[in-house]
């Protein structure tokens, strides 16, 4: 077994379900837990809840990131019956992004947990990443395992 744990990276796009196939594959294939990671934006950057969260509408600010939280496990929860009906082991981690990238965000969490590889689509739901590919390409640069990057 070469791979223990492979998380897949996930934004809610197209390319993070065909990513998914992938990370299912494997993880079959491997036995391998798999874990499904998905990082919040940072709200207080800006917009009308950043607004809100720089004058204390704390009440404002949590109730918007427990609905985009929601979204995000409503999302992936029918990918992860998939893996589950074919035994895999999983879970759901959706992290915060303050005042980190969510290239760090993720690349710390690689670490800390042990992540032997990492599945991950090359277009996601920013029109700048996809010209760029650089939430990917950063992913690859800065992780300590391998980084699959589907298409």
């Amino acid at each position: 077994m070469l791979f223990k744990k492979i998380l897949l990276a996930f934004d809610i796009s197209d390319g993070s379900l065909k990513a998914a196939e992938y990370a299912i594959h494997i993880s079959e294939l491997e036995t391998a837990d798999l874990i499904f990671v998905h990082v919040l934006d940072d709200i207080k950057q800006g917009g009308v809840i950043g607004l809100r969260a720089r004058y204390g509408d704390i009440d404002l600010v949590n109730t918007y990131l427990k609905v985009r939280k929601n979204k995000a496990i409503e999302w992936i929860q029918p990918i992860q019956k998939k893996a589950t009906d074919k035994g895999i082991k999983t879970h759901i981690e959706v992290l915060l992004e303050e005042g980190n990238s969510k290239i760090g965000i993720i690349t710390k969490y690689i670490k800390e947990n042990n992540i032997d590889l990492v599945v991950i689509g090359s277009l996601g739901l920013s029109k700048f990443e996809q010209l760029m590919g650089s939430f990917a390409s950063g992913i690859i640069r800065y992780s300590k395992c391998p980084v699959m990057v589907t298409r």
